[in-house]
């Protein structure tokens, strides 16, 4: 149903899965979406046994609605087992983009007895990684020829992990370019990272020491774990997993760091974390004197707790933190049930000042084609919590605001899916470029079409209308205007002779804001690759026109392995880039990147301490892996 490169170290995700997550397109869903990544290729290469999967594994899968999950449980139990994975065709609620989705991260093993649990069992079965990752821009940038910049122009990381099923090592040392690498700054990298999870170890569901994220109902007193929904696949947008686990990613902010441990039986689930950390005022960059000096700005703690109870079509839970860096406590109540073909879920929290966040969701499967959502939700301005990110389907979360989301998904005929959704909300104090109560709407239409099992079709068209303050360099006055802005992209993807895979695009925008002048601007791009056993290769060639910096087109490209990248169109010109994946002996793996932006027109690049004289800008990503 799909393209998957089926080598030793398979690195492309099914191109149906790609487009679902290409809609994390924003700057403040760039890490979230680097993280999904990163566990899809883990159940790219470790499948899931369908005939031994339970719910809370299935509903890590964002892309499965509940109707999906309950049918897939309910047929398993009527039939035994499943004999093939295709047999899946034959569970209610899977059509032909759910199989593609979900195929290529699925098994079928013969059924077998569980075995005793005993040191063994748990040390058995390793899997060792190492990964180096070196990146590098050829130009030099106005930070180190003013020597502003404190350390040298390349970026990288090392990271090691061990694992299987019960147990988890992993360390990583990361650096950006321009940090420094030696002392009197740092000792080394710029920034550490590591933890040891131990997993499903009798009444011991979850024990992490290091860093770790934690996300328990909704996500409004403790939620800085994994955030699955979004415009393309909404049917999953109430969060399912009330669960702990180590951090894996090179993201510097949004974690926890000390202390987690998860005890569940058959129905409840008692959780208890702390962390203690310091805070970056720099936001994980430290290139200046400034920015490291803002490194370990403070120091924080939290502690908090969770317990709930699960039933098959029934769950609540309480959750509680206190933050010492603002002296909040904060106490939430979830829940999540079925009636027929509705589910209820939502959670309502308050901190000890009397403020309150609240969100709630209903979702419906009005027939096995159609599903339809609402979302409520309302988030004090004085909440204040720092450790709860509950977003809605739009991944954004602002304090002080209140909306509602309303959507339909509709399978309108074989191989094709219709998303529809509109966003309506308003701001009840001062926000980022909005000085006032303010009301706007966000709309989303996207259709996926499935044409044969070796081509694509996809697109979307997004329109949004919001109030945004009009900058006056002269006075400082800021009137507010209403800012309107479309998106449209359409793109054809297919695979010839499971060899060579094409993918063409044209992504196009408008906004208009303060005058009556619309601006447009526009990305056209084609990507070709090929693969062998031993070697793929992905190209792209790309032309875009973009004269304003509202007109920004995000794109998603192909990247080294585990590196999700988003990346801006802005300016008018040319980019091109080749990826090269080198498979030359069974645990070797080998990626590089070279890309090139050539601007026309243009002598500068960047601002700040970032600009570099010239029209071009080339980037060098380099990968080595070694698995055992």
């Amino acid at each position: 149903m799909c393209f998957c490169l089926q080598c030793a170290f398979c690195t492309q995700l099914p191109e149906v899965f790609t487009n679902w997550l290409t809609q994390y397109t924003n700057d403040d869903t760039a890490d979230l979406a680097e993280e999904i990544y990163r566990n899809a290729l883990f159940r790219l290469e470790n499948p899931i046994d369908l005939n031994h999967v339970d719910r809370e594994t299935l509903e890590t899968f964002a892309f499965l609605s509940d109707y999906q999950i309950e049918n897939l449980l309910a047929y398993r139990h009527d039939f035994r087992y499943f004999a093939t994975k295709y047999e899946l065709c034959l569970v209610k609620g899977f059509d032909e983009i759910s199989l593609a989705l979900f195929l290529p991260f699925v098994q079928v093993k013969e059924p077998y007895s569980s075995k005793p649990l005993s040191a063994t069992t748990i040390f058995s079965s390793l899997h060792y990684e190492v990964t180096h990752r070196f990146d590098h821009i050829f130009q030099p940038k106005k930070g180190y020829q003013n020597q502003q910049y404190l350390g040298k122009p390349w970026a990288g990381y090392i990271h090691c992990r061990v694992n299987n099923t019960h147990i988890s090592i992993n360390s990583m040392m990361e650096k950006d370019a321009g940090e420094p690498f030696t002392i009197p700054y740092n000792k080394g990298f710029d920034f550490y990272s590591g933890h040891l999870q131990l997993s499903n170890i009798h009444f011991l569901k979850t024990f992490v020491v290091g860093d770790y994220k934690a996300q328990f109902g909704q996500g409004l007193v403790i939620g800085n774990g994994n955030n699955f929904s979004n415009w393309s696949n909404f049917s999953s947008c109430s969060k399912r997993n009330d669960r702990i686990s180590g951090k894996t990613s090179a993201e510097e902010n949004h974690f926890l760091r000390g202390l987690a441990t998860t005890f569940s039986t058959q129905h409840w689930q008692f959780s208890l974390l702390s962390s203690i950390k310091q805070v970056d005022g720099a936001n994980g960059i430290h290139r200046t004197k400034k920015q490291w000096l803002q490194k370990k700005e403070a120091t924080t703690w939290c502690i908090g707790a969770n317990v709930a109870a699960h039933y098959t079509h029934f769950k609540i839970g309480c959750s509680l933190l206190y933050d010492q860096y603002t002296h909040l406590s904060f106490i939430g109540v979830d829940y999540r049930t079925y009636w027929k073909n509705f589910q209820f879920s939502g959670e309502f929290a308050i901190n000890h000042k009397a403020k309150i966040a609240t969100i709630h969701t209903v979702q419906a499967q009005l027939y096995s084609t159609h599903s339809w959502i609402l979302q409520l939700r309302y988030y004090g301005k004085d909440y204040g919590n720092g450790y709860g990110f509950a977003t809605n389907i739009d991944n954004t979360y602002q304090q002080g605001e209140v909306g509602a989301i309303s959507g339909i998904q509709w399978q309108a005929f074989k191989g094709a899916q219709i998303n529809a959704c509109v966003n309506w909300f308003k701001v009840l104090d001062h926000q980022y470029r909005v000085n006032k109560t303010a009301i706007g709407y966000k709309t989303y239409l996207g259709f996926t079409y499935l044409i044969t099992t070796n081509q694509q079709l996809f697109a979307k068209w997004q329109w949004s209308k919001q109030e945004r303050n009009f900058s006056d360099s002269n006075t400082g006055f800021l009137p507010t205007y209403h800012y309107q802005k479309n998106t449209l992209l359409l793109q054809y993807n297919a695979t010839l002779a499971n060899a060579i895979y094409l993918k063409s695009a044209i992504a196009a925008n408008s906004f208009q804001f303060f005058d009556p002048t619309i601006y447009w601007g526009y990305a056209v791009f084609q990507d070709i690759g090929w693969k062998n056993k031993y070697i793929q290769l992905t190209g792209r060639i790309a032309f875009f026109d973009v004269p304003h910096y509202d007109n920004k087109i995000t794109v998603h490209e192909q990247d080294v392995l585990y590196a999700y990248s988003n990346t801006a169109y802005y300016g008018k010109g040319i980019r091109t880039y080749l990826n090269v994946g080198i498979f030359p002996y069974k645990n070797i793996a080998i990626y590089l990147k070279i890309a090139n932006w050539h601007y026309l027109y243009q002598n500068q690049i960047g601002s700040g301490n970032e600009i570099i004289q010239g029209p071009n800008k080339t980037n060098l990503h380099v990968l080595f892996q070694y698995k055992w």
